[in-house]
């Protein structure tokens, strides 16, 4: 895994990496975003460090694998009048942002004679809003003066507004709540491209099939699957998910070097009790 040096001078003296490490090339880096180390998969790809959040990005598409981020109660707050745009992320400048499936790229040349569209503006380039997300969400660091970060690209998903409206918000929502009492909150969300066993040559030849969130704290965890056609008025709490079904569909490890086993007991925290047990009597 290679790690982007640049990010350390751009803000290491705004945030103290504390909580968690990661290993690379030997050496143990801090990133207080992951619960003691963040989620490991291909070494190829490139990690960013974020005021908000850490993300994985594949080196050759740009296409965000995790971002994983950390839930804090004085952080929340009202974000819907927040500016929402999208703009590269120069911590990663090699990126190309291509569009899953298709050798063409995501960022378009506009036509700029109406500049009322709807569209986001890069500078001078254009990226569709119509299915583009957060994977870290705005509410959860509203109240911060990072929270522009979260319009870079390496916090960017191809998250239908179904899904983003609908169950994934209310999921966000929920872990908001809950980091009132049992924060800090260590979320890490991520695309799965295939159903069954992790496959590195098929990832990206299409669209992402569905998109992870898994929630935990030092003791605790709960999981959850998206699938990206779910309609708006799906309940976030039915989408429960194994843990370890998510790491074999995303190939990655989420929680490595843990010292301690994490326990699936934040279902009824989150009010998905009972959708909880019904998952379990299905599969056991």
């Amino acid at each position: 895994m290679r790690f982007i040096s640049k990010i350390c001078t751009r803000w290491v003296s705004g945030l103290t990496l504390l909580v968690s490490s990661t290993i690379v090339n030997g050496q143990n880096i801090h990133i207080s975003h992951c619960l003691e180390a963040c989620p490991t998969g291909d070494d190829d790809n490139e990690i960013v460090v974020r005021h908000l959040y850490a993300s994985q990005i594949n080196r050759s598409t740009g296409i965000v694998d995790w971002v994983a981020y950390r839930v804090l109660p004085d952080a929340i707050g009202v974000a819907s009048l927040l500016p929402r745009y999208w703009k590269q992320d120069e911590l990663f400048p090699d990126s190309r942002l291509l569009e899953v499936g298709l050798n063409i790229s995501t960022i378009e040349q506009p036509d700029l004679h109406d500049a009322q569209d709807r569209d986001y503006r890069v500078n001078e380039f254009v990226l569709s809003s119509d299915n583009k997300g957060r994977l870290a969400p705005m509410t959860s660091f509203a109240d911060t003066p990072y929270w522009d970060d979260l319009n870079y690209s390496s916090n960017m998903a191809s998250l239908p507004s179904d899904l983003r409206l609908g169950a994934w918000s209310r999921l966000d929502q929920a872990i908001n709540e809950l980091s009132s009492t049992d924060g800090p909150i260590y979320v890490v969300s991520g695309p799965i491209y295939k159903t069954g066993e992790f496959d590195s040559v098929k990832r990206y030849e299409e669209p992402p099939e569905s998109y992870f969130k898994v929630v935990a704290t030092e003791k605790a965890y709960a999981s959850f699957t998206f699938a990206v056609e779910l309609p708006i008025h799906a309940e976030y709490c039915s989408q429960v998910e194994t843990i370890d079904e998510i790491q074999k569909s995303s190939g990655l490890q989420i929680f490595p070097y843990m010292h301690s086993v994490l326990q699936p007991d934040l279902y009824g925290r989150l009010r998905c009790e009972q959708q909880f047990e019904s998952f379990q009597d299905r599969n056991n």
